[in-house]
């Protein structure tokens, strides 16, 4: 796990963060955003936290576009509202070998 304490508003920083950091990581697979964080996984469970990061926030939203997140910003205001957790896929590619596995 990588941790990044996000100051509101810092899309700049965030963005450089995740592009250098998410190149030690494999596949990336989900996003789940919380009240209180943001976790980006990959495909063998390792993630990046992005602590305070959460619903409202611009760089949220920029984070989802540099992801590649297909959302809808109504869903997403709405679980913030609420204080709900939503998680979304990244990827819908597989690794090499999985047919193999998985059965």
């Amino acid at each position: 796990m990588i941790c990044f304490q996000h100051k509101p508003g810092d899309t700049q920083a965030l963005v450089q963060f995740f592009r250098r950091e998410s190149a030690g990581l494999r596949s990336l697979t989900r996003v789940v955003i919380t009240p209180q964080k943001t976790e980006v996984h990959d495909i063998n469970c390792d993630f990046l936290e992005f602590g305070e990061l959460t619903f409202g926030d611009p760089a949220l939203e920029a984070l989802l576009e540099e992801l590649g997140v297909v959302y809808d910003a109504e869903v997403l205001k709405k679980c913030g509202a609420e204080g709900r957790s939503v998680e979304y896929p990244i990827s819908a590619r597989f690794p090499w070998g999985w047919e193999r596995v998985s059965g």
